[in-house]
């Protein structure tokens, strides 16, 4: 029954995709400033969570990148760069990563959850992939025949996100902006009993105040709740699966865990 916290590091580029201008600078900025509160909370919390990282972000950030790895937290790969027009080249972003970290990266989760090829991923060096939110989400993706539970494919752990039981309500990050907080605890705890494991995701840039980013004219799933509202949310939601005793882990603990369940019983 294992909690695992996922963070997707990126450049915040989402205005790019409403066609808003935002400069790399203010991308870097905005997302900075919520990963350091981020980290913070996790220490005050004595928690370990997993990273998933564009190295562009790392390269320009190595500071912030090296204070994940020092807090004890897993770094994963989030491609190389976040944007649309970017190709994708999981391999690269793999050798910046480890070169920065000194971490063996073997975690990889596509930007925007983008489809991604195991055989690719495991010829890459990758060992899991946590791309698919078995779920619909209109403009982006149709899961709905994905599997809830960890599969295996090409030798490559498939760990989807986490959605409500039984109607595969998603449980990622704008749920948590959006949702009456004891609600979104009913349906992590639905999860969590159906699939034995819960993994949940967020940004760090949620974690920066955007309220007030007037000029990037952000919808209200984005602003809602924001900064300090969301650290006030995640804190109780983390302290909540304490209460129950519910272990958390990072992905590669939970991989590893899996793994050693299939051969005991083989």
């Amino acid at each position: 029954m294992t909690v695992t916290l996922g963070f997707d590091v990126e450049e915040f580029d989402f205005p790019l995709e409403r066609g808003r201008g935002i400069d790399f600078g203010t991308q870097l900025a905005v997302s900075s400033e919520g990963l350091e509160f981020l980290l913070d909370l996790l220490a005050r919390l004595e928690l370990r969570a997993t990273f998933y990282t564009t190295a562009n972000f790392a390269l320009h950030r190595t500071d912030l990148v090296r204070r994940i790895v020092a807090g004890g937290h897993e770094v994963a790969s989030h491609d190389y760069y976040h944007g649309l027009t970017a190709g994708s080249d999981p391999a690269g972003s793999r050798r910046t990563l480890e070169e920065l970290t000194g971490q063996r990266i073997v975690g990889y989760r596509a930007p925007r959850l983008a489809a991604a090829s195991s055989a690719a991923l495991a010829a890459a060096g990758y060992r899991y992939n946590s791309s698919i939110n078995p779920t619909w989400i209109p403009t982006r993706y149709n899961n709905l025949r994905a599997p809830c539970s960890v599969s295996r494919e090409e030798g490559l752990t498939i760990y989807p996100v986490s959605v409500s039981a039984p109607f595969r309500v998603p449980l990622f990050w704008i749920s948590l902006h959006v949702m009456p907080l004891p609600l979104y605890k009913l349906l992590c705890r639905s999860a969590l009993r159906r699939d034995g494991h819960l993994n949940l995701y967020f940004h760090p840039w949620e974690f920066t105040s955007l309220s007030d980013r007037k000029e990037l004219k952000l919808p209200f799933i984005m602003t809602n709740h924001s900064g300090c509202g969301m650290e006030r949310r995640l804190d109780a939601l983390i302290r909540f699966f304490k209460d129950k005793r519910a272990p958390f882990g990072t992905y590669t603990q939970f991989s590893q865990e899996i793994l050693s369940k299939s051969h005991g019983q083989e």
